[in-house]
Formats: structure tokens, sequence, C-alpha cells
């Protein structure tokens, strides 16, 4: 069971990747459509630093989802679990945009259907 916990919080781990890598392209979209003067000056600063904020409570989660010892959970509904607790935590605590913690939550969400159909798929 412990390798399935490690292997959801890995998945898990490569989801939160995906994430921040989609951000930082948003972010220099942002900025080319300011060059092209597709967005004014005040948009550009609003969108950037939004995008900057929801990168940087990502990536902060990111190091909590580093840190987690799987053994310490008996199986991936707990990690998953955890997981949604500590994200609606750290959102909350941190004052992080709640686009944070639906991100978070849709990518969970996506891990244990993923599992789950692995797990049932014929052997």
């Amino acid at each position: 069971m412990v390798s399935e916990v490690r292997h959801f919080a890995r998945l898990f781990r490569v989801e939160l990747d995906d994430l921040i890598e989609d951000l930082q392209l948003l972010i220099d979209r942002t900025e080319k459509r300011f060059e092209s003067g597709e967005i004014t000056p005040y948009v550009r600063m609003e969108n950037e630093a939004l995008f900057k904020r929801e990168l940087d409570a990502l990536t902060k989660f990111a190091g909590i989802v580093d840190g987690i010892d799987a053994s310490n959970y008996k199986c991936t509904a707990d990690i998953e679990a955890a997981f949604l607790e500590q994200s609606r935590d750290h959102v909350s605590r941190l004052e992080d945009p709640e686009a944070v913690y639906v991100l978070l939550k849709r990518k969970l969400e996506k891990v244990r259907t993923y599992i789950s159909s692995d797990a049932s798929a014929p052997q």
C-alpha cells in the first residue's frame, strides 16, 4: 500500500509541475500581449501580479508535497485527504488566491481518477 501512496504523491507532483509550467507560460503570454499593444500596462501589471502569486503558492505547495513521508499514510484516500486539507490551510493561511485551492483540488481529483482507473484495469 505504501507504494500506491508513493505513486499517488509522485503523480500529484508531476501535475503540480505541469501547473507551474502553465503559469509561467501565462506570464510569458501576458508579456507578449503587452509588447504587441493588445493589453494596457495596468492589465499587464494586474495579470502578472496575480499569476506570480499563484506561481509562488504552487511552488511552495510543491515543497510540501516533496516533504511528505508516504509511509505515514495507509492508502491513497488518506494522502489525498491530507493534501486537500493542507492545500486549503496553505491557501487560507497565506491568503493566496482561491484559484490555487481550486487548481490543487482538480489535480488531486485527476490523480485519483487515474489511479482508480489504473487499479481497475485488467492485469
